[in-house]
This record gives structure tokens, sequence and C-alpha cells, in this order.
């Protein structure tokens, strides 16, 4: 008897007493992070093509234009799911940190070359009038590049946070150059 009252009750108590909500643990993303590093490389690597083949040909200025676009697109979609990895993250071992920090740091280089393949251009961009284009995709893809170096500064360990912040003061300088020149 005394437990059919207990059951009784029981839907009660359990309706009367707060819920928490439940949080997930984050987990620890370093290695998505890392081959969407990978990934960025890529992007990069479309985009510079991309940005070398822009001739501004009248037969080929259309589909040279849409390629640059679509690189850039595909190149900030790609920053951004990265930081959002980087954030949904725990904070990575000293290992994650270590791969995650050289493969960035690997990846200096090719942006560089990127930003000044579009320096080079930009005549041939302003000729055709997409030098307003270009410069508003040089301002996201500098906030965005900043938004994901912040993101895995909160995450890598403490020996390596300091490499990003140099290396966000080379691509800061470079996106830097790149919009001064598209902005003159």
């Amino acid at each position: 008897m005394h437990y059919s009252t207990f059951l009784l009750a029981l839907p009660l108590l359990t309706t009367a007493l707060p819920s928490l909500p439940l949080q997930e643990r984050a987990t620890d993303l370093g290695p998505e992070v890392r081959a969407q590093i990978d990934v960025l490389n890529s992007s990069v690597i479309q985009l510079t093509s991309a940005v070398n083949a822009f001739d501004g040909t009248l037969l080929g200025w259309i589909p040279q234009s849409l390629a640059v676009v679509s690189a850039s697109v595909k190149l900030d979609g790609t920053i951004v799911k990265t930081t959002q990895l980087a954030q949904a993250s725990s904070n990575f071992t000293e290992a994650g940190s270590s791969s995650i920090v050289t493969t960035l740091a690997s990846l200096v280089t090719p942006i560089g070359g990127s930003l000044d393949a579009l320096v080079a251009k930009y005549p041939l961009f302003k000729k055709r009038l997409e030098a307003p284009i270009v410069l508003l995709n040089l301002k996201i893809l500098k906030t965005h590049t900043g938004d994901l170096v912040e993101a895995l500064g909160g995450k890598v360990t403490a020996n390596w946070a300091p490499y990003l912040t140099l290396g966000r003061g080379v691509l800061d300088a470079a996106f830097d150059k790149a919009i001064a020149v598209y902005s003159a």
C-alpha cells in the first residue's frame, strides 16, 4: 500500500521540482578544426588561381569574375565554419594546439600571395568596375580571419597562443595593404 501512494505522488514531485536545462559538454574538436584548416588551404589556393587567371578580357570577363567571387565566397564560408568549430570545441590538447597552429602558420605565405595577386590585379578589377566588390570581400575576409584567430586563441594552450597573435599581425598588415590599394 505504501508503494502505491509513493507511485501516485511521484508524478507530482517531478512536475513540482524545477528542471535544470541540460548543457552538452564541449568536446575537443581539434581534429575537425585541423581538417578544416586543410580545406582553408585549398580554398586559398583556389582564390589565388582564380585571381591569377583573371585577365579582364571582354570574352573572359564574366566567367573569370564569377570564378573569383565563387572562390572568395568559398574561402569566407570555410573561415566561418572553422571559427564555429573552434568556438564549439573544448580547449585543445598540447598536441592538437601544436598541429593547428603550425598548420595555420603554413597558410600565412599563401594568404599573403593571394592578397598580393589581388593587389597586382587592381587595375583590371578597377577597369571592369569590380574594385568595390573586391574591397568589400577583403574587408569581410579580414574580419572573419580575425574572428578565427581569436576563437583559436581561446582554445590553444598558452604555449601556442602567442604564435597566433604574431600570425594575426602579419595577416592584418597584408590585408591592410590590399584594402588600402582598393580604397584609393
